[in-house]
């Protein structure tokens, strides 16, 4: 009975294997790849994903892309010979990018029902943020560039300094070495709020933004004025101005999820605010959970990371773009 069975396990093993094996391309299946296929779906989305210059070959484009494909096939055909797909570590990410993926198809949603800004609210974002527009300029930068510390909180050092060699002997002082040269800001690139603080500084005054990991010190030491059309004003306005209204809806949407939500977290865990009322609760009525440990309960993961707004919900004014590193 059991060499009947162990017969009848080779058979159908060998039975799917052939199967595999007969698959054609055809149809809607570009490419078969040791049994798994490659459909003109999964194709024409890969293609969707490139920027293709008009004067392309599109069929020899197609052919390279899907080339890439086939060899990533391959590649994840090896990794889960080797079991791969079974780790921990697999299971994690997997479940993190499924997640990241549906938030993110879910700010698209929401940005299907959210309506052209009115001319009004145009009109009044580039009233309200004249150094992106009207006020526009390029900053010529005096510049010290440094590492970061530590500890972050050594840059509240820097705040007396008055000047770059201020800066730079308070920097040598806390062993950091720094660059001294050039630099370049937009102020169309920079967050209007920010710009707004730099311009009500003396004159000469340094400020400290980051940079790629590092820090810049700046003194503005000129200023060019850049004419930007009317037309291109509106419609980054209008742009900022819709990015605004997605931002909202997208907060107000995790906010209701949050009204509705059973949400329970492990002591130590809990957000700052609901830590410190549990900490000022009665000492003889202590709401705290038993110690996992102690009682052979399983201990909760930490909490992963949030994940990011939908890229259609970002914020309304444009990153703050870093200063440009001194030139050489």
């Amino acid at each position: 009975m059991r060499l009947k069975a162990i017969m009848l396990g080779t058979t159908m093993a060998a039975a799917l294997m052939l199967a595999a094996c007969s698959k054609e391309p055809k149809g809607q299946v570009v490419a078969v790849v040791n049994g798994d296929e490659v459909s003109m779906a999964e194709l024409n989305a890969e293609l969707a994903g490139v920027n293709i210059p008009d004067n392309i070959d599109r069929a020899m484009l197609r052919r390279q892309v899907l080339e890439r494909i086939i060899d990533r096939k391959l590649l994840v055909q090896k990794a889960k010979e080797q079991g791969l797909d079974k780790t921990p570590e697999y299971v994690s990410q997997q479940r993190r990018l499924d997640e990241n993926l549906l938030v993110s198809m879910l700010g698209q949603k929401v940005a299907q029902t959210v309506p052209a800004p009115d001319d009004r609210d145009v009109t009044q974002y580039v009233a309200d943020n004249p150094t992106m527009f009207g006020q526009r300029q390029r900053l010529l930068l005096d510049q010290l560039q440094f590492e970061a510390p530590k500890d972050n909180k050594q840059l509240l050092n820097l705040r007396d300094a008055h000047s770059l060699d201020d800066i730079a002997a308070i920097l040598q002082k806390m062993g950091l070495a720094s660059r001294r040269g050039r630099g370049v800001i937009d102020t169309g690139r920079l967050d209007p709020q920010l710009m707004s603080r730099i311009n009500q500084m003396p004159a000469g005054e340094p400020f400290v933004l980051p940079s790629n990991g590092s820090f810049v010190a700046s003194v503005i030491v000129g200023r060019d004025q850049i004419a930007t059309p009317n037309n291109v004003q509106r419609a980054v306005a209008t742009e900022a101005v819709r990015r605004r209204a997605l931002f909202n809806e997208s907060k107000a949407q995790i906010e209701r999820a949050r009204q509705q939500a059973d949400i329970k977290y492990q002591s130590g865990f809990e957000p700052k605010k609901q830590a410190e009322a549990r900490k000022a609760m009665p000492v003889d009525k202590p709401e705290v959970p038993d110690d996992p440990i102690a009682t052979g309960q399983p201990i909760g993961a930490a909490p992963g990371t949030v994940p990011p707004p939908p890229a259609a919900a970002a914020d309304t004014a444009p990153p703050p773009s870093p200063a440009a590193p001194p030139a050489q």
